[in-house]
C-alpha cells in the first residue's frame, strides 16, 4: 500500500481554537478582563468561550536543528458555556466580568458563569436599540416609550424623552467618557449631551438605515455605515459631515485605530482606511490609507488591534487576514470558510476572535514573537 503524506497544517490549525454553533454567528464580544468571549447567534442564543487555554502556542513552540516550529494541539478546547438566553440581539461587557444581553423586550445581566443574574431593563415595550458606556456604566434604551437613560444596571430610568427626529433609533452609542450619546435612525443621526437631561445639540440627516456606528477616543468624530449609501463621517465639534459613498458593498462595520488617529471600514475589496490627520472632507482620497491586498470578496468585518497598527479583516469568502495599517503586507489567518460576521481583538492584542455565517466561532492566539 502506498504511504500517503499528511497534509500540511495551516496557521489556523496551529493557532486557533474552534467551536460550532447551530446557527449563524451575529456577534462576538470579550468581557471586561478578556477572560471570556460571548457569542451571540442569529437564533438569539448566547454562549461563552473560556479564554484560558491548556495548550497556548508558547507552550507548543519547539526548536529543532535551528528551526522554530509550533506543534499541533493534542486535545480539544474546553466546551462552550451555554446560557439560558434565547432572544438576544446583542451583548455588552460590564464590570465584574459579565455581560448585558439585550433582547427585543428586555436587557438581562449575565454572570461569568453564564447564569442570569436578573433583568436590568424590562417593561419598556419593544426595544429598538440599546447602548452601554463602559467607563461610567450608564445605559440608554430606545423603545416604544421613547429614549430612556439609566445611571447603572438595575436602576430605574432617570431620563425619558421623545425621540428627536421622530423615528426611534436603531443604533445607540456613547462616546468613550459617556458625555455624548449618538442615536441613529433611517432618517437622522442625533447627538445628545448626557447631563441631568438628554439635550440634542446636533442632527445630521441620513439617507437610509444605519448599519454600524463608532466614536473616536476623544468624542469628536463619528463614523457611520449606512445601508446602500456608504459611510458618513461626522465632525461633532464643528457640526459638519461628509458622505463617502463609493463603496461596492455595505459598510456593516466601522472602527477607530486610536494610536494612528485613523478609522477603518468594511464594504470594499480591501480594508478601507483613512487618516484623520487629513480628514476626507473635500476629497475622498485625502488621507486614504491603502491597507492589505485587494481580494475577490468584500470585507465584511474589521477590527483594529488595541494600542497597535494591526488591523484584522474578515471577508465574504471566509478569509481572515491581519495587516499593518497603511501597508500592503498581510498575514492570512484563515483562508476559507463562511462569511465573517463579527471580528474582535482582546485588549492586549494577543487574541483575535471571529464568528461566521456557518456558525463557526474561533479564537486565534498569537505567540508574542509573531508580530515583533
Amino acid at each position: 500500500m502506498n504511504q500517503q503524506s499528511m497534509p500540511a497544517l495551516s496557521l489556523f490549525d496551529l493557532l486557533a481554537r474552534n467551536w460550532k454553533r447551530p446557527s449563524a454567528i451575529r456577534q462576538v464580544c470579550f468581557n471586561a478582563d478578556d477572560t471570556l468571549l460571548a457569542v451571540v447567534s442569529s437564533d438569539g442564543a448566547v454562549a461563552f468561550a473560556r479564554m484560558a487555554d491548556n495548550e497556548p502556542p508558547e507552550a507548543r513552540i519547539t526548536t529543532e536543528g535551528g528551526q522554530t516550529m509550533i506543534k499541533p494541539r493534542q486535545g480539544k478546547p474546553a466546551p462552550l458555556i451555554i446560557t439560558r438566553i434565547t432572544g438576544a440581539i446583542s451583548v455588552n461587557a460590564v464590570d465584574g466580568g459579565g455581560f448585558l444581553a439585550a433582547g427585543e423586550g428586555d436587557v438581562a445581566h449575565l454572570s461569568r458563569s453564564g447564569e442570569t443574574v436578573g433583568k436590568v431593563v424590562s417593561d419598556v415595550g419593544r426595544l429598538s436599540a440599546f447602548g452601554c458606556c463602559k467607563a461610567t456604566g450608564i445605559m440608554a434604551v430606545s423603545s416604544s416609550e421613547g429614549l430612556l437613560l439609566y445611571p447603572n444596571a438595575g436602576s430605574a430610568p432617570t431620563v425619558r424623552r421623545a425621540h428627536a427626529g421622530g423615528e426611534a433609533p436603531s443604533l445607540l452609542s456613547f462616546s468613550k467618557g459617556g458625555r455624548l450619546l449618538a442615536a441613529a435612525s433611517s432618517q437622522s443621526l442625533v447627538v445628545y449631551r448626557c447631563r441631568d437631561e438628554l439635550a440634542p445639540f446636533l442632527q445630521v440627516p441620513l439617507p437610509s438605515q444605519p448599519l454600524s456606528i463608532a466614536w473616536d477616543q476623544e468624542g469628536r468624530w463619528l463614523a457611520l455605515g449606512i445601508e446602500g449609501a456608504g459611510l458618513c463621517l461626522v465632525d461633532v465639534n464643528a457640526g459638519r459631515h461628509v458622505l463617502l459613498g463609493d463603496f461596492p458593498g455595505q459598510v456593516a462595520d466601522v472602527a477607530w485605530c486610536e494610536q494612528e488617529k485613523a478609522f477603518v471600514a468594511s464594504g470594499a475589496y480591501r480594508i478601507a482606511a483613512w487618516s484623520m490627520k487629513t480628514p476626507p472632507f473635500d476629497d475622498r482620497s485625502t488621507g486614504a490609507l491603502a491597507t492589505g491586498r485587494t481580494g475577490l470578496a468584500l470585507v465584511e468585518a474589521v477590527s483594529p488591534q488595541a494600542g497597535g497598527r494591526l488591523v484584522a479583516a474578515g471577508f465574504g469568502n471566509g478569509q481572515v487576514v491581519v495587516s499593518p495599517l497603511g501597508a500592503s503586507d498581510e498575514l492570512v489567518v484563515r483562508s476559507v470558510g463562511g462569511p465573517i460576521a463579527s471580528l474582535r481583538w482582546t485588549g492586549d492584542g494577543k487574541h483575535l476572535a471571529f464568528g461566521d455565517a456557518l456558525g463557526n466561532v474561533a479564537v486565534v492566539s498569537f505567540p508574542a514573537q509573531m508580530f515583533k
